[in-house]
């Protein structure tokens, strides 16, 4: 595979991501999905979960958020890509207990997970959530 130009699904997935258009991005995956994400909660099952997930970016996190593409790899069924999430932080998080700053924020993540059939089976996302909160102002800077 050459490393410049990213697998087609995954220029998909994360152009789905950047439209906060979770169905199309939950119909890239298997009905039994499982994700992880650090931050927002740990364990997400099937694909009613995931889209609630995603739709929670738009009323939890940002209005504008969008990822850039960094290094991808694929080996067999298991991917990785590198990523920046970046946006301005104008939505307030209830449930984490994270008020609105209306600050801009550019955290870098990678998504490690597996495809079957064409379909995402697994997908676990890292990111540097203290990097947001120190850039939003809601955790002193660390330097």
């Amino acid at each position: 595979m050459n490393e410049q130009t990213p697998p087609r699904w995954v220029t998909s997935y994360v152009n789905a991501c950047n439209r906060h258009d979770s169905q199309a991005v939950v119909d890239m995956m298997s009905e039994d999905i499982q994700v992880v994400d650090t931050v927002f909660g740990g364990l997400f099952e099937g694909r009613a979960a995931v889209k609630a997930l995603i739709d929670g970016m738009d009323t939890n996190l940002s209005s504008d958020y969008v990822f850039a593409l960094g290094k991808v790899v694929e080996s067999g069924d298991s991917y990785s890509f590198e990523w920046v999430l970046s946006g301005t932080h104008d939505r307030s998080n209830s449930i984490l207990g994270i008020p609105a700053t209306g600050k801009k924020f550019e955290c870098p993540g990678v998504t490690i997970g597996v495809r079957t059939n064409g379909l995402i089976t697994e997908n676990r996302d890292y990111w540097n959530f203290a990097g947001f909160l120190m850039q939003a102002g809601l955790m002193p800077s660390l330097g």
